[in-house]
């Protein structure tokens, strides 16, 4: 289990499609989800508006709808509490997942937007690369959880934990190995080629969890595209507010691929020596600006019409 924070600085929230929050809220602390499935997550929020604003204000926002004021604050020093439905990307994103989610910490203050979330390190880096990618956050940081519990918070599932213990007590992992595949897969009555998979994904798993950053300034494309692809099952066509958005954070990511393209193409990368991987990630990423143009073209045309 492992742990992400975001941050923006209350200045960089202005230029963001939530921009609006800044100039309504003073602070916003998440307090617990309610409901949480994609386009329907409803949560608690303690928080303070700014003068003259009120929860009135938020009536009408795209990416944020007030259910209702649970608590409203005996004298200015207080705080409401609020039942607020929320659409947003990012939000929908971490719904989607399936075992990512918000935790205590998140909220919104005087320096900025703490955006704080903890799940299984493959599935929180889909998340953080999509908050990066649409609005480039000031600050990413990221750390392990120990819970001191006989809980399985391994970045491996069960199963993948078994076999790499079954690997390791018969020497697959050492130098040099004491056992083959063809052995392993032998013992435990599977394919060798299927233990040859699980075994690569198990290894490739745990470099990831050891060593991914998750503010690295290149993105693999193969993940480009499959987030391209989550946003589109988020909008409706018969909206027009939800495809209007939808243009605006495309075309932010569509920004930020063309700004890896660049790099990619003119810097130096000490782990890509290879000529036939570079010209294989600018194909890529020139694949995934052009799946862009589409997307934009077939949603505009159909909610135009």
């Amino acid at each position: 289990m492992r742990e992400v924070s975001l941050f923006w600085k209350r200045s960089r929230i202005r230029q963001l499609d939530i921009g609006e929050l800044a100039d309504i809220f003073k602070q916003a602390e998440f307090i617990s989800y309610v409901k949480r499935v994609p386009k329907d997550i409803r949560v608690i929020l303690k928080v303070n508006f700014c003068e003259g604003k009120s929860p009135e204000d938020l009536r009408g926002l795209r990416f944020i709808e007030l259910l209702d004021i649970i608590l409203e604050p005996k004298d200015n020093n207080d705080s409401f509490l609020i039942l607020v439905r929320i659409n947003h990307s990012v939000s929908n994103l971490n719904a989607r997942t399936n075992g990512t989610s918000s935790v205590a910490g998140s909220r919104l203050d005087g320096e900025g937007l703490t955006y704080i979330i903890q799940g299984p390190p493959m599935k929180l880096r889909i998340v953080s690369t999509l908050a990066r990618l649409i609005s480039q956050p000031d600050r990413i940081s990221a750390r392990s959880l120990d819970f001191n519990s006989t809980l399985n918070h391994s970045a491996l599932s069960t199963k993948q934990l078994k076999l790499a213990k079954f690997a390791y007590d018969r020497g697959f992992f050492d130098i040099p190995k004491r056992t083959r595949i063809s052995d392993i897969a032998s013992e435990i009555g599977l394919a060798r080629a299927t233990i040859s998979e699980h075994l690569a994904r198990i290894e490739s798993i745990l470099m990831d969890d050891m060593f991914s950053s998750y503010d690295e300034s290149y993105t693999d494309p193969k993940l480009v595209k499959s987030l391209i692809e989550t946003i589109t099952l988020e909008i409706e066509d018969d909206d027009m507010n939800q495809v209007e958005n939808m243009l605006q954070i495309l075309n932010g990511i569509k920004e930020s691929i063309k700004l890896q393209l660049t790099e990619v193409k003119h810097e130096e990368f000490d782990e890509i020596t290879d000529d036939e991987l570079i010209q294989m990630a600018v194909k890529e990423h020139e694949e995934n600006i052009s799946f862009i143009d589409e997307v934009i073209e077939e949603k505009f045309k159909t909610s135009s019409i």
